[in-house]
């Protein structure tokens, strides 16, 4: 094993060994014990990843164009969302993945309770993974998860596309097509990182981040067949599991056939048992209780959908090339049956989801968030086919670098949700005030709608959330005007009249947040309305 692939294994089972332990340590009772897992994580990973002896052909070239990659690209996505480093995503999913986060903490444990399926909705089943790690980050930095969970994912993209060039060296490509498959994966950036910074598919991220992994031990594992290769494909395949399922489906019929692969016995089941017995426990432990959620891959959704304005046509058009290439190279089987079964998987949840009627398969198009990275690689491989010393590769990605980051990185971008003000606000009006009683002054209503469910901790199925689904800024100011509005209200102060100012008591200030009340109202009553 390089140095390069040391360094991306390293955090990459820490993490996935995390939110596991955390997960497993919480069903035995225990809570989410943050310092535990912290301790267990990183000696196990270290334990794992340092047993396995350096490889004699490293090349300090892979370790540093891995650490550049890795560099630019977490600069890239971290500059979308500075300098708060908060979610900048919208939509409802993002809110729903917080409103997990904040039950975490608030509780120190997993969701038990089959009566929170109302006040939580789906999240109340979903599979905890990385708001667990966001959670565990917060509290090993002293910080809470809404803070964490941006920085985590940016670190997650960053390290999976190492993973990218880390495989293209797997498949022998130059380290200049390593990098050139990355720099591919800006042509469909709504796909690469847009899932969670601008769609808020906040697990689905770090699902990625695990899926991606698993598949580089997968290249390696059929290089070298060790046992500690089996046991970090094993822990990935968990950490993809408890992350965001959907994606486990492709990795374990690749691992299926890559490890029947070879003679009949004891070898061959031990090999099986080995990386899919783990899944296994964990995923009937999570799912027992909770199959009629299942049906959620017959569903529609708000997803990107694929099409030339999505993906491009240049990253297509040197898959189909790239596919033909590899076909006959053994060292590029693991990532050519990869894409495939992806593909199938695609093609599957479509039938299922269309045959509910679904008016946009959202499982089914959720699944091109994975195969671009494949597509990548193999993309690359057409790419280097005639440039064997990589030479011409390294103007291709230059010549990408240019054409493809920035139109990426200078796309306008959407007002986020998250604001760090209005966030603040919000928190001191759940400690200092209550969660009922309170209006939304803000600039639109998945503002609102974050602020009543992820950071007061309203309950989806109340009679308030009528009014927040079919929130209007005007509307919601108005009652404020006439003096008529609720106790209170987290106010976006840039859009607060004048007249609404000269009528209310403002309680705190936070940035160009504010708290307000009416003059002489009653404090807010406990329970919520």
């Amino acid at each position: 094993m390089t140095r390069a692939e040391k360094l991306s294994l390293l955090p990459t089972c820490a993490l996935a060994l995390a939110a596991a332990l955390a997960y497993a340590i919480d069903l035995g009772g225990f809570g989410i014990a943050p310092l535990s897992v912290l301790l267990l994580s990183v000696a196990a990973a270290s334990l794992l990843v340092w047993s396995v002896p350096a490889s004699q052909q490293d090349a300090s070239g892979d370790t540093i164009a891995w650490a550049g990659v890795v560099l630019f690209v977490l600069a890239a996505v971290a500059r979308l969302g500075w300098p708060s480093l908060l979610p900048p995503g919208r939509g409802p999913d993002l809110t729903h993945h917080l409103l997990l986060v904040d039950y975490l903490e608030q509780h120190g444990q997993l969701v038990h309770d089959r009566a929170l399926d109302g006040s939580m909705g789906e999240m109340a089943h979903y599979t905890p993974g990385a708001h667990l790690l966001a959670v565990l980050i917060g509290k090993w930095l002293g910080l809470d998860g809404v803070r964490t969970f941006f920085p985590l994912l940016a670190v997650c993209t960053a390290l999976t596309a190492g993973y990218v060039v880390l495989i293209a060296r797997r498949l022998r490509l130059p380290v200049s097509y390593g990098v050139v498959a990355v720099v591919l994966l800006f042509l469909p950036a709504q796909y690469f990182y847009g899932a969670f910074t601008h769609d808020g598919f906040l697990a689905q991220t770090a699902a990625t981040f695990f899926a991606v992994a698993a598949w580089w031990a997968l290249v390696a594992w059929d290089q070298e067949r060790s046992l500690v290769l089996s046991i970090t494909i094993s822990i990935l395949l968990v950490g993809v599991f408890l992350t965001w399922p959907i994606f486990v489906g492709p990795l374990a019929v690749v691992v299926a056939a890559m490890m029947i692969d070879g003679p009949v016995g004891q070898s061959r089941t031990g090999r099986l048992a080995i990386v899919l017995l783990p899944l296994l426990v964990v995923a009937s432990t999570h799912i027992v209780g909770r199959w009629g959620w299942l049906a959620i891959v017959r569903t529609s959704g708000a997803v990107l959908e694929p099409g030339l304005s999505s993906l491009g046509w240049l990253l297509p058009l040197l898959t189909v090339i790239g596919l033909a290439i590899s076909m006959r190279d053994r060292r590029a089987r693991v990532s050519v049956i990869l894409l495939m079964v992806i593909a199938v998987q695609t093609v599957t949840l479509f039938v299922l989801a269309m045959s509910r009627g679904a008016s946009t398969p959202y499982m089914a198009f959720k699944m091109v968030y994975l195969a671009i990275y494949p597509a990548a690689v193999i993309a690359a491989v057409a790419l280097s086919k005639a440039d064997a010393k990589g030479v011409v590769g390294w103007l291709v990605a230059a010549l990408l670098v240019l054409t493809a980051v920035p139109p990426a990185m200078t796309a306008p971008r959407a007002v986020p949700v998250v604001d760090l003000d209005l966030y603040q606000a919000g928190k001191w009006v759940r400690a200092n005030v209550g969660q009922s009683c309170i209006d939304y002054l803000v600039a639109d209503a998945e503002t609102a709608y974050w602020l009543h469910l992820a950071v007061l901790g309203n309950p989806r199925s109340s009679a308030r959330m009528e009014e927040i689904d079919h929130y209007e800024p005007n509307a919601a100011m108005a009652p404020w005007i006439a003096a008529a509005g609720r106790n209170y209200a987290i106010a976006s102060l840039p859009l607060l009249p004048g007249e609404v100012r000269s009528r209310v008591e403002i309680v705190r200030t936070f940035g160009l947040a504010a708290v307000i009340r009416r003059p002489g109202a009653p404090d807010c009553p406990q329970a919520g309305s």
